[in-house]
C-alpha cells in the first residue's frame, strides 16, 4: 500500500543543531517556511533547545538584521525510535555534522528509511549531505547501504535521492550564548539537479544545477584553499582570528597566489572564463577580512590529516596545477606550514606530527596525502622548498 499523506512536504530533518546546521541551512529552510527538526549528539545543546524554543541568528552584511527562528522540533541522537520517525515523514534531510561524523548520522537514516519502507510511501526523499567535502552526499549513502539491512536496498534505489551539494557561509561556533549565532550574510548552496528525485524543494539559496562538480571544485579549490592557506600561516606567525590574520600583507600575498594557482587549474580544466575565475577569488579577501564576524583561527585549521587528503584543498590543486603545467610555489607554502602545525587538543594534528617524525615527508605525502610521487615528484621538492623558506624543520 503507497502512503502519501503520511509525509509532511514542509518538513525536514536536520543532523546536526550546530553553527551551519542552525545557522545556515536551518536558516534557510526557515525562512522558506520548512518546519525544522534538528538532531544532535550533544544532549545539553539539545535539552537547552528544548527548553527555549528559539534561537537567533544575526546576519552580517552591509547591514546586520537578526532573525529568530521557533517553533521547531528537536531530538537527540539516542532517541532512536523518534528520529527513524521523523524522517519517515520527512521530505528532506540534511546533515551538518562534519565528515567523520556521517557514519553515525547512517545509522539513524537507515532506520529512518526502513520506517518508511515499512510504510509503503513512495514519495521520494532527498538526502543531502552540506558539508565540507567533495562528494559528501554519495559518501554518506555509501554509510547508509552498509548499515542498511540488504532487504530495502531496492527501496533506497527507487525512493531516496542523495544529491551532492556545496556549501558556504561562514557561520562560528557560538561562545556564551548558545542561542546566539552570528553569520555571514552570504550564500552558496548548489545541490546537483541529476542526483534529485521529484520537484525542486524551494528552499531559498538552494539552487539546482547540472555542473555541480565545476563548481564544487571551484569553491573548494579557491574559497577553502584560501581560508586553509591563510589559517595555517597565521598560526606560525601567532594570529588567533582570520580577519587580523588575512590583513598581513605577506599573508594576503601568499593567500592570493594560492588561489590564483588554483584559478588557473580550474580554467584550463573546466573552461570557467579568466573574468569569472577573477571575481570569484577577489570575493574571497573583503568576507574573511570583514571585522563583524570574529572567526577563529583555529576552527579553520583543525583536523589537518582530513585536509591534507588528495582531494582536498591543498594538495589537490596543487596536483591539478601541475596537471597543467603551473608550478603551485604558494599552494606548496600552505602545505608546509599544515605540516608545521601543533596543537595538543587536535588529535589529527598530534597524530601528524607523529607519522613526520616516524615516517618522514615523503611517506606523509605518500599515506596522508594520497600522493602518487612517480606522477608528481615536483610537489615533494616543492613542499621541502617551502618548507626550508619558512625555515621551520618537521
Amino acid at each position: 500500500m503507497t502512503i502519501t499523506a503520511r509525509v509532511d512536504p514542509r518538513k525536514v530533518v536536520i543532523f546536526g543543531a550546530g553553527a551551519t546546521g542552525r545557522g545556515h541551512i536551518g536558516q534557510l529552510a526557515y525562512a522558506s517556511g520548512y518546519r525544522l527538526v534538528f538532531v544532535d549528539k550533544d544532549e545539553s545543546l539539545v535539552r537547552e533547545l528544548s527548553a527555549s524554543r528559539r534561537y537567533t541568528v544575526r546576519l552580517v552584511g552591509a547591514k546586520v538584521h537578526e532573525v529568530v527562528i521557533e517553533d521547531f522540533t528537536v531530538l537527540p541522537l539516542s532517541d532512536e525510535h523518534a528520529v527513524a520517525g521523523e524522517i519517515a515523514s520527512a521530505r528532506l534531510v540534511l546533515t551538518a555534522v562534519l565528515a567523520e561524523n556521517l557514519p553515525g548520522v547512517a545509522k539513524a537514516l537507515s532506520r529512518g528509511i526502513i520506517r518508511r519502507a515499512e510504510l509503503g510511501i513512495e514519495a521520494p526523499l532527498n538526502v543531502i549531505a552540506c558539508e565540507n567535502m567533495i562528494n559528501g552526499s554519495t559518501t554518506l549513502r555509501g554509510h547508509v547501504l552498509e548499515a542498511l539491512d540488504a532487504r530495502y536496498h531496492d527501496y533506497l534505489r527507487a525512493h531516496v535521492g542523495f544529491p551532492n551539494a556545496m556549501i558556504s557561509r561562514v557561520v562560528p561556533a557560538p561562545k556564551a550564548d548558545r542561542l546566539l549565532l552570528e553569520a555571514e550574510d552570504y550564500n552558496e548552496w548548489p545541490v546537483d539537479r541529476g542526483g534529485f528525485l521529484g520537484e525542486d524543494p524551494g528552499i531559498q539559496g538552494l539552487s539546482l544545477v547540472d555542473n555541480l562538480p565545476a563548481l564544487l571544485e571551484r569553491k573548494l579549490y579557491m574559497h577553502n584553499t584560501g581560508h586553509a592557506v591563510c589559517g595555517y600561516l597565521a598560526w606560525l606567525k601567532g594570529y588567533e582570528v582570520m580577519c587580523e590574520a588575512i590583513m598581513d600583507p605577506w599573508i594576503q600575498a601568499v593567500v592570493r597566489g594560492a588561489m590564483n594557482e588554483s584559478g588557473e587549474a580550474l580554467r584550463r580544466k573546466h573552461g570557467f572564463s579568466q573574468e569569472s575565475i577573477a571575481r570569484y577569488g577577489e570575493d574571497f579577501i573583503p568576507r574573511v577580512a570583514g571585522k563583524l564576524i570574529i572567526d577563529p583561527v583555529s576552527r579553520v585549521i583543525r583536523s589537518p590529516l582530513r585536509k591534507i587528503g588528495r582531494n582536498e584543498r591543498l594538495i589537490g590543486p596543487a596536483c591539478m596545477a601541475l596537471d597543467y603545467g603551473l608550478v603551485p610555489k604558494n599552494l606548496a607554502l600552505g602545505i608546509a606550514a599544515l605540516l608545521c602545525y601543533r596543537a595538543p587538543d587536535d588529535p589529527e594534528a598530534e597524530q601528524l606530527q607523529h607519522m613526520l617524525h616516524q615516517e618522514g615527508l615523503t611517506q606523509v605525502l605518500r599515506q596522508a596525502g594520497g600522493v602518487d610521487l612517480e606522477a608528481y615528484p615536483a610537489l615533494e621538492d616543492l613542499v621541502q622548498a617551502a618548507l626550508e623558506e619558512l625555515k621551520l624543520p618537521i
